[in-house]
């Protein structure tokens, strides 16, 4: 099985990592610090679970878990903690195969893992912890910063070749949130099979051939509308 480390403390990752290899049919793909790279890493890897700490810089572990869409490919997932007791509770009412508190005992692990062969013998998606919650923020990369940017003040998101940019009426930002999530648990709407716009930030339609058209926001800045999403738009339009 394929397992990733979340993991912001050396000590302890370096710990967990050694156990885990102890074990003939697990492979450690990716060591991850934060929750942006974790994405990544899941992404890249499709790992079967993640080991995730529940406390990460400028995040907790159950971030990660709202950054995802419903459809996306989602690990396993086995909480870590050397928190307050009631993070196992919080983790267990999420739904997460497993919970370890620090420092990871190996007799203890080795029950975890027998889990996780279990959950790869007999598949069962609906057991997966990844919650509906509406996202209030959106986490961008500007200036080798994370900033967090309202729902409400994005105009559009575009994906292209170097991945997904949330454009504002000032800036660009670059964010690792798939397009799936922002259409999932946001207000956006989806004209192109590239872009989301928010609604408010419409100030023309304009119909081309084809079917095809075009929005011009209060910005003056043109967003492709695609014949799939047409109709859907003009109808959320009020057209």
């Amino acid at each position: 099985m394929k397992v990733i480390i979340i993991e912001d403390e050396p000590l302890a990752r370096e710990e967990l990592l050694m156990q885990l290899n102890s074990f003939d049919d697990v492979k450690v793909v990716e060591e991850c610090g934060d929750v942006f790279s974790a994405m990544v890493a899941i992404r890249k890897h499709q790992p079967d679970a993640m080991f995730l700490d529940i406390m990460l810089p400028g995040h907790d572990g159950f971030t990660l878990l709202d950054y995802m869409a419903t459809d996306e490919y989602r690990p396993h997932v086995i909480m870590v903690s050397g928190g307050p007791s009631d993070f196992a509770v919080s983790a267990f009412r999420e739904g997460v195969l497993d919970y370890l508190a620090k420092p990871v005992e190996y007799e203890r692990l080795a029950k975890t893992i027998g889990r996780i062969r279990e959950q790869l013998s007999v598949p069962d998606s609906s057991a997966l912890p990844y919650p509906e919650r509406v996202l209030d923020i959106i986490p961008c990369v500007f200036n080798r910063r994370i900033k967090f940017i309202k729902p409400e003040d994005i105009e559009f998101v575009k994906s292209d070749a170097s991945g997904v940019h949330v454009v504002c009426l000032e800036n660009v930002f670059y964010t690792e949130l798939t397009l799936k999530t922002l259409l999932q648990k946001t207000g956006l709407f989806q004209c192109h099979r590239q872009y989301l716009i928010t609604l408010n930030a419409v100030s023309e339609l304009e119909k081309l051939e084809n079917g095809l058209a075009k929005i011009h926001t209060h910005s003056k800045k043109i967003v492709p509308v695609s014949r799939h999403f047409r109709k859907e738009l003009e109808l959320a339009l009020g057209l």
